[in-house]
This record gives C-alpha cells, structure tokens and sequence, in this order.
C-alpha cells in the first residue's frame, strides 16, 4: 500500500510536469474552469435563440402576398385587346370597297339595305274604294305600306291610285300575294261576292294572309267567311270601323276586332295606321253584333235630334241658341255635331250614307229577331230611315232626317 501511494505521488508530479510542457493546467482548474465553463455555457445559449428571431424577420410569408402579382398579368392579357384593333381592319377595307364602288356609281351596301327594306314591307290589298275606304288606302300608303286597289267601278279608286297605289282588275288580283287584305264593302252580298266570287279574293290569297273585313256586316256572314278561309290556311278578322270620314283622313278611326288573338296580332301594324283607338271585342261575330248595336244607337240619336230641332224650331227658338245650349250640356256629343251639319253645311259630303244606315237597322232587326229581343225604337227609326231612302235621300248623310221630319212639321230648315 505504501508503494503504491508513492507510485501514485511520483506519478503526480510527471503529470503536472507534462502539462506545463504543454502549457495547460492544473486538473483542479481546470475542473474548476469547467466549472466556470459550464456556468458561461447557458448565457451565449440564448444568444442562439436570440438569432432564430432574425429568421422570421425574413418573413417568408409577405411571398405568398406576391401571389396576387401575378393578376396584373391577366389584367396585361386585356391590354392585349388592342388586337381588336386588328378587326377593325376590316372595317378599313370596308370603306375602301364602298368608296371604289362610289366611284363606279353607288354604294353595295345601301343597294342591299333598301333590297332588305323592300323584302320587309307588308304587302296590303284593298277592296272598295268608297267613302270610307279612299282616305282608308290614303293612310296605309302615307304609312309606307306597299298598296294594291279593286273596286267595281275603277274611277272610284283614281284618286289612290295617282297617290301612288296599283290599281287591280279583279279581287283576285287585289289579294294576289298579299299579307293583309282589308275589305269596306256595303253590306253582306258585297262581301260575299268579292270574298268567294268567280274572281274573289279567295282565289288569290296566299297562305297565312289575313283577311280583315272593315265592313258593317252581320255575325252570320263572318261565321260562314271565317270557317271557309281557314279551310285555305287563311285567318279572318272582322275590324268594322267607326267615327267619321275626317276621322280616316287623320287615322284616327275607332275598330272593332273580332278574332284571335294572333291573328290580331299579325294585322296590327296595318290598322294602327288607320285608327287610334283598337278594341278587341272577342272572338269573330262579336265586334260585328256590337257595331249594329252602335249604329242603333246611333240612328236613333239623329232621329232624336231631329225632333228636338223640329219642336224648338216650331217654336221660334233661334238654330245657334239651340246649339248653344246643346253644346254646352250634357247632352253634348260627337254624333249630334254631325248630324247638325245638314243644317249648318247642306249639301256636303256625307259621313254616312243614309242608305248604309237603313241596311245597318235592318242587319239589327234581324238580330234582334234572331235572339228574340225587342227593339221597338230600332223599328221605328228603320221605318223613317226607309222612307227618307224612298224619297231619295238614300245617297244623302243620314243626317237626312232632320229634313225629313221638318218637311213632316212643316218647319224651314234655314233662315
């Protein structure tokens, strides 16, 4: 044991000679400078820790908000549009075309608008050239409507035809290619006669027209004329139009439809340019019992005034006192004003032959017979209408019974 201390105290001393050669020390300090060291250690520790912070300082995720950069690119794409502008060349070469074919003497393009304008324009057809329907044709030509006239007697339709309109030698011919065919005839033999006539407008009639019948004419007639056409993919509307012959110069005329809907809607354009005022009624026969209604009414408002002129005037009361009062009463209407121009203007042009208003009566007693309804002064204004006709006031306005019953009453019209 005692060698062995001393062994280990001789081995102690080379030790410390060794590492003094080696300029190191003493293991006590340096136990004690790894002491010291071990206390140093944890302080530069959270210097490292300090220096992760900088690294979100980089913050890598303002990256991501440059991800939105990238949408001014498309936005750039826009930009781009300007190789519309390359379309627009064509335009350039456009112009050039139309201005060499200036030069030559006209512009294609303005050829081809007015060959598209005239394959747009509704071809009409018109039959009767009477009172009414002269100014009718008149509207339909000033409303640019391509125009083709019948009447029975030729001389009647000169005046639409120096208007520009083609003047046609049969029905047939009126409706020959026709979209719309608008017929004002007298009565119901008229209107079957140029409807399914030898040379009747039926024969001419394309498919799909619209047959549109302005006349006053009974519910049976339209029935029958209705059911015939559409057997030839033809459609019919029954338009009988009222107000007076200033009312069709102005295009102010008030129709009556009867039919569909659709039918309507094909022939609107046509009689907008002649009324201002369109009721549908309903279906075909309608419109036509409501105007022989409306005409009733009508006759026996003339006969009324009539009367009432005949007893005031008997009296002595003075014309112009007696249309003052009228017209600023209640009794006031447009009817009345014109049946007080027999009085005010003899001998001008009629608004409504008398004769058209004794067959409208007469359409109206038939009616009334028909569907069993009295209409005693319908009767008696029929019986005055045909004895004013008889007396050869049948081409006079119907107005005309106002002289009739001052004739009766021994009363002077004027003075």
């Amino acid at each position: 044991m005692a060698k062995s201390k001393l062994r280990k105290s001789k081995a102690k001393p080379a030790r410390k000679a060794a590492s003094k050669k080696r300029g190191g020390k003493s293991p006590s300090k340096k136990a004690s400078s790894g002491k010291t060291k071990a206390k140093t250690k944890p302080k530069p520790k959270p210097k490292p820790k300090a220096k992760p912070k900088p690294k979100p300082k980089a913050k890598p995720k303002p990256k991501p908000k440059a991800k939105p950069k990238p949408k001014p690119k498309p936005k750039a794409k826009p930009k781009a549009k300007p190789k519309a502008k390359a379309k627009s060349k064509p335009k350039a070469k456009d112009t050039a075309r139309t201005q060499a074919a200036k030069e030559k003497g006209g512009g294609s393009s303005s050829k081809r608008r007015r060959s598209r304008s005239k394959r747009r324009r509704t071809k009409v057809g018109f039959i009767g050239q009477g009172l009414m329907g002269v100014p009718m044709a008149a509207r339909l030509l000033q409303a640019g409507f391509s125009l083709q006239v019948y009447n029975r007697t030729p001389e009647k339709a000169k005046e639409t035809v120096e208007a520009g309109a083609t003047l046609a030698e049969t029905p047939a011919d009126a409706a020959k290619g026709a979209d719309v065919v608008i017929i004002m005839v007298s009565d119901d033999a008229a209107l079957d006669a140029v409807l399914f006539g030898e040379q009747g407008a039926s024969r001419g009639l394309k498919r799909g027209a619209v047959v549109v019948n302005c006349s006053t004419t009974s519910p049976t007639i339209a029935f029958r004329a209705a059911t015939a056409l559409r057997s030839l993919s033809v459609r019919y509307l029954e338009a009988p139009v009222m107000r007076s012959v200033h009312a069709a110069r102005d295009g102010k005329l008030q129709i009556l439809v009867g039919g569909a809907e659709d039918d309507l809607g094909k022939a609107r354009k046509v009689l907008e340019s002649l009324g201002s005022d369109i009721h549908h009624v309903g279906d075909v026969g309608k419109a036509a019992t409501l105007k022989v209604a409306c005409n009733v009414l009508l006759a026996c408002l003339t006969q009324a005034f009539a009367e009432y002129f005949v007893l005031a005037r008997k009296n002595g009361v003075p014309f112009e006192t007696m249309m003052e009062v009228l017209h600023a009463g209640p009794l006031d209407s447009q009817a009345l004003r014109d049946a007080e121009q027999i009085v005010v203007n003899p001998g001008g042009r009629p608004n409504f032959y008398l004769r058209h208003m004794h067959n409208d009566l007469n359409l109206a007693m038939e009616l009334a017979e028909h569907m069993d309804v009295p209409v005693p002064l319908a009767a008696v204004t029929r019986q005055l209408l045909a004895t004013a006709e008889n007396l050869g006031m049948g081409q006079a306005d119907c107005g005309a019974l106002v002289e009739l019953m001052s004739k009766w009453g021994g009363v002077a019209m004027r003075g």
